[in-house]
């Protein structure tokens, strides 16, 4: 599962409350080593290019 690229279009649809949603579930899946550490760094990338927006 792509989280940076979900977490991207919801930002890009207005759609905070999801993408909060999708930081959470990627927060999960990297606690239970369903996901990459290039994931992970992916979607920090993502947030941090959104903060403030």
């Amino acid at each position: 599962m792509d989280y940076a690229a979900m977490y991207r279009q919801a930002m890009a649809d207005g759609a905070t409350d999801y993408a909060q949603t999708i930081v959470v579930s990627a927060s999960q899946a990297a606690q239970a080593g369903a996901i990459t550490p290039e994931d992970v760094a992916a979607l920090v990338a993502e947030v941090k290019a959104h903060e403030g927006v």
